[in-house]
Formats: C-alpha cells, sequence, structure tokens
C-alpha cells in the first residue's frame, strides 16, 4: 500500500484528513507524511483501513493498480 493508495481510500469515503487519523488511530501529521510520500504506510494500518471501514484487498489492489495506469 502507498500513500496515493491511503489518500485515495479516505477521499473515496469522503473523510477529511482529521476524520481519516481519528478514525485509524494516527495522528493528522503522521498520516500527511504518508499521503504525502514521505513515510510508508504500515501493514497495522492497512489492516485498520480494511477493518475499520470494511474495505476489502481486492478494492485495494485496484486502486494500487490504477495509480499504475495513471500519471
Amino acid at each position: 500500500m502507498t500513500g496515493k493508495t491511503v489518500k485515495a481510500v479516505r477521499l473515496y469515503l469522503e473523510k477529511t484528513q482529521e476524520e481519516f487519523a481519528n478514525d485509524t488511530g494516527v495522528s493528522v501529521s503522521w498520516l500527511s507524511r504518508i499521503e504525502n510520500g514521505k513515510v510508508k504506510p504500515s501493514e497495522r494500518l492497512r489492516m485498520s483501513i480494511s477493518k475499520i471501514f470494511e474495505i476489502d484487498g481486492e478494492f485495494l489492489e485496484v486502486v494500487e493498480r490504477s495509480h499504475k495506469l495513471l500519471p
């Protein structure tokens, strides 16, 4: 999972950074660093996103692949 994927999921869910950070248990500044590619999202965050928002791995894979196809 990349920071672009995290941001895409957040936007898909129509959440602000603050809301998404609170829901997933990370700070807003950490989420911003993830979304901007400064740090890599942890497996724990990926699992939290999947569980909290009921998003399966297949959906995350589609989002990941779409980033490779689009500039």
